[in-house]
């Protein structure tokens, strides 16, 4: 049976004892005795805890030595126990204070007194349950953030195995998305399409809601659909990812409603040819800012600085809303001398926006092998031209 297909554990036992250890050795060298993760990834990559309540507080415990412990709410305790491999969770009522219960959890476990860190990073543990949380437990905590990130930075085969399984997921969106384009229809019956073909294809549910956006509205980023209605001459930017066992294989690609104005097909066409530039660039030992450069030399080169001044692409792999990127990893942009590593995985996206009027784009989601990159996604790079 493919990874993931069935719900439970995802992966086996040895994948998440392999996990485990790295981030001990890392815990070694920071001289954390007990490490606090808060953000649902982090736990998940340890655990394989996979909930739609990742927003109630939960908390994993992740000492040197022994078990670790999982504190969630008390109505999570059967998913916890159905997705991952722990022995020991801790549980608290919607009435009591879950510092409360972790600092129980940390002493039934015989934790207390050591050397705690907790992730100040996590987008869901807010200052003020840091804050509660070291009044409670009434010691010093230090930062243990980026710890579990340094060892999910680069995938084992297993995991993109399931960043391949996400693609076929993602590909299927977005052909639906390319069929449903018309001249009268909606920006929302488009993405209706798409959702239904990922979620029919396989997908579980999304960590980022798909970016659909026409016309004016496409140049201006981070907009999506919105009830508008396609007009001829409409530039259509799209981009989903479809998620098998929380990884997301992010996709871009524009189309446009009858034939694209000039203006559009020759900036689409310099996206498509730095992309191309970008992932021939992409090998172990290249550097972050060398990928960068590559994309960025191509579109300098045909005078559309002024429409990317942004990085070329970022980290993905485990994922929970509200989105699927891992940039806070590592990603692709200028000054960084960060190295690329076999089995790094990254949404490499060139897209360009004239604000107010259209945008373009195209990506892929690629592994970093040992001779290049591997292409999880597989779509035509076209810019496709529709009723």
């Amino acid at each position: 049976m493919p990874i993931g297909e069935s719900f439970g554990l995802p992966f086996p036992r040895e994948e998440y004892d392999e996990r485990l250890s790295a981030v001990r050795r890392g815990m070694a060298v920071a001289g954390v005795e007990v490490l606090l993760l808060f953000a649902p990834a982090n736990i998940a990559y340890i655990t394989g805890y996979n909930t739609v309540g990742y927003t109630n507080y939960q908390c994993l415990a992740v000492p040197m030595a022994g078990p670790p412990v999982l504190v969630v709410r008390l109505l999570e305790q059967a998913v916890a126990r159905a997705t991952t491999w722990l022995e020991t969770i801790v549980t608290y009522a919607d009435h009591e204070d879950p510092a409360v219960a972790v600092r129980r959890a940390l002493h039934d476990a015989g934790l207390g007194g050591r050397r705690l860190a907790v992730e100040q990073t996590s987008p869901l543990f807010s200052v003020r349950s840091y804050t509660h949380l070291a009044e409670v437990l009434g010691a010093p905590l230090a930062d243990g953030s980026g710890l579990v990130e340094a060892v999910r930075v680069t995938k084992s085969p297993r995991e993109i195995a399931c960043l391949r399984s996400a693609a076929r997921c993602t590909e299927a969106g977005m052909r639906a998305a390319l069929d449903a384009i018309a001249e009268q229809r909606t920006e929302n019956e488009v993405a209706a399409e798409c959702y239904r073909a990922m979620v029919a294809a396989g997908s579980e549910f999304l960590s980022g809601q798909p970016i659909l956006t026409s016309g004016h509205k496409s140049g201006i980023a981070h907009t999506t659909f919105h009830r508008r209605t396609l007009q001829r001459g409409d530039a259509v930017l799209i981009e989903i990812g479809g998620v098998w066992n929380r990884y997301t294989a992010p996709l871009m690609r524009t189309a446009t409603v009858g034939a694209p104005p000039s203006q559009v097909r020759r900036m689409y066409d310099v996206c498509r040819e730095a992309l191309e530039a970008a992932l021939a660039t992409m090998r172990p030992g290249a550097r972050s800012q060398d990928v960068q450069a590559a994309c960025q030399a191509v579109i300098d080169r045909h005078g559309f600085e002024p429409h990317f001044r942004k990085r070329t692409g970022y980290s993905v792999g485990v994922s929970f809303g509200p989105g699927w990127g891992e940039g806070h990893i590592m990603d692709l942009k200028h000054h960084d001398r960060r190295e690329l590593r076999p089995g790094m995985v990254f949404h490499v996206v060139p897209a360009m926006r004239a604000p107010g009027a259209y945008g373009v784009g195209v990506s892929e989601t690629v592994a970093v092998t040992e001779r290049g990159v591997e292409l999880l996604t597989s779509f035509p790079r076209d810019l496709f031209v529709r009723p």
